[in-house]
């Protein structure tokens, strides 16, 4: 029961690790391969692949000898799926059967976060290329055959892309980030214009058969166009022209048009000001999870109590009898400790399924613009300080909103993840645009003032240097009472009655009992709470709270000591 007094921004914290670590164990295991049958053997030039099909490249192929060579290709395959002319193979077979035979075998599969987004059709053939990963020409060719297909399928159908055709034109678009920025430099092949020496427009290429004027070698990075000259065999103009209909595009581009559409700030000052509004409006959010971390701070040590009193029993029935004691504490005092949780959970569908989308829909058209922002060369390619200082920003945010630990064990495990947290998600981020980063350190800004001013407004004497080291506030003695039984009786028949213990930050009884002043005044108290909310004692400077027999439970720090002199007035009642 102690992990309940877990902040509930822990559990967002690691839900956001555990998406880290999922992607960084995909990208681990994709590369784990069985021991080949033979060793890895090279692969021809990209070239190659398209000899016997293109009419330049020898004589071609038809219905009856492509078999053959498809046979013999499948031969490499077989004999080592996984190096580069077993990808080479596979891309061979695809092109002869899309441009050949007219037998490409498809079929669909989830996509999206988790594969819990729509169905997709995919070609099993450029499909093991793809999912290899190589980061070459070959993966390059069979990215762009399969949106490309896909593309121009829908549209001579229906009039408009479909979504699986944009997801694949996507990944061709985002392979170049980072690291791999090489890959835009590789040179793959594309229908050819009838006149000319230019790329064909692709809305006029057969669906069926070799295009008529072949193909002819293009640099990824060159099939691009911009907002003044667009590029109707584009691939970051077709992507464009998909989400241009879509409601986040809309409003994305409704805010850079307020700012006057100019490329060096508009797109970035639009990133601010949606940080800005959205962490504004979730503030309520934070504000009742930030109680309820407060108020399962509190009552840490009354449930370290009840867990020991059962520890030594492990019959059923005396565990059920811990957990309805723990129930009735909350209960008492007005905590759920699933309203931390609960909240925490909300912000993650926020970030990922509301505003990554928004910028995913705006982001090709914000490379048509070439948008940057400050020293942001580009907002849609990492950016290096940026990241830098992304991870300096979650440092503060998730150093304020840890509640003091009840113990040394919960006090590790916040250290653990005030410094992990900074250290792995900009490495996370390196797969996402600039323009996330941006509006994610914005928002981390945000939530380190607002949540300052929370924790001001709960103890003015709070020092945020000491909150940054974390040593502000530890617990002295984790077998005290954190905080006095509530009024109405110990069965807390009364609680119907009363004001919740904890509401906006504060701990209240029915007659106005401050539970924050009283776990928190750090101040000397000898006293007790009547049925009926009044309350006698004393504050003096002495630094304890006895609220039972067994002693003090915070230790406070030095400015706090200083504000403990204060003598308290008696309330009446």
């Amino acid at each position: 029961m102690n992990n309940q007094s877990s902040s509930g921004s822990q559990i967002f914290r690691f839900l956001l690790l555990g998406l880290a670590g999922y992607f960084l164990w995909n990208s681990f295991n994709s590369q784990q391969t069985k021991v080949p049958a033979v060793p890895p053997r090279p692969a021809p030039a990209l070239a190659v692949a398209f000899n016997n099909i293109a009419p330049s490249q020898g004589a071609p192929l038809d219905k009856t000898s492509a078999p053959a060579e498809i046979a013999r290709l499948q031969k490499f395959v077989d004999a080592n799926p996984k190096d580069k002319l077993a990808m080479w193979s596979n891309l061979r077979i695809g092109l002869i059967r899309q441009y050949i035979t007219g037998d490409l075998k498809e079929t669909e599969r989830k996509g999206g976060l988790l594969g819990l987004g729509a169905k997709t059709t995919y070609f099993p053939e450029y499909d093991a290329v793809v999912q290899n990963g190589a980061n070459d020409p070959v993966e390059a060719q069979a990215i762009y055959q399969t949106g490309d297909l896909l593309w121009r399928r829908a549209v001579k159908a229906t009039g408009k892309a479909s979504s699986d055709s944009i997801t694949s034109l996507d990944i061709l678009m985002h392979r170049g980030r980072g690291g791999a920025s090489a890959f835009l430099d590789e040179k793959i092949y594309v229908p050819k214009a009838p006149v000319g020496e230019g790329v064909a427009d692709p809305k006029l290429v057969p669906l069926t058969g070799v295009p008529p004027a072949g193909f002819v070698p293009v640099t990824v990075r060159s099939l691009n166009g911009t907002l003044a000259n667009p590029n109707p065999a584009g691939i970051v103009d077709r992507v464009d022209a998909y989400y241009q209909t879509t409601f986040y595009y809309k409003i994305f581009d409704m805010m850079v048009n307020v700012f006057g559409h100019n490329p060096a700030f508009s797109y970035g000052l639009a990133l601010v000001v949606f940080g800005i509004f959205i962490r504004s409006i979730t503030q309520p959010i934070y504000k009742r999870q930030y109680d309820s971390m407060k108020g399962m701070a509190l009552l840490a040590p009354e449930m370290k109590k009840i867990q020991a009193k059962y520890k030594d029993n492990k019959d059923p029935s005396a565990q059920m009898a811990m957990m309805k004691e723990t129930r009735e504490l909350q209960s008492r005092h007005g905590v759920n400790p699933m309203t931390g949780c609960g909240l925490s959970l909300i912000q993650l569908p926020i970030l990922f399924f509301i505003v990554y989308p928004m910028i995913q829909n705006y982001e090709p058209h914000m490379e048509l613009a070439g948008a940057s922002f400050l020293w942001i060369s580009s907002l849609v390619r990492p950016d290096i300080p940026l990241l830098i200082i992304y991870g300096i920003s979650m440092f503060f945010s998730t150093r304020l909103t840890s509640t003091p630990p009840a113990d040394d064990m919960q006090r590790q495990q916040q250290l653990i993840m005030t410094f992990m947290m900074p250290i792995m998600l900009p490495f996370f981020l390196l797969a996402y645009p600039s323009a996330f980063t941006l509006y994610w350190m914005i928002s981390n800004v945000i939530s380190v003032f607002l949540q300052w001013r929370l924790v001001k407004a709960s103890d003015p004497s709070k020092n945020m240097v000491r909150m940054m080291m974390g040593s502000d506030l530890v617990v002295a003695n984790p077998n005290a009472d954190a905080v006095p039984a509530r009024p109405g009786g110990a069965n807390g028949s009364d609680s119907k009655r009363e004001k919740p213990a904890l509401e906006g930050g504060k701990a209240e009884s029915k007659k106005g009992l401050d539970l924050d002043k009283i776990a928190g005044s750090n101040g000397h108290l000898n006293g007790h709470a009547n049925g009926n909310g009044s309350f006698n004692g004393a504050l003096n400077s002495g630094g304890e709270h006895h609220a039972a027999p067994e002693g003090s439970v915070l230790k406070p720090s030095g400015g706090e000591t200083k504000r403990g002199g204060r003598r308290g007035k008696k309330k009446k009642s």
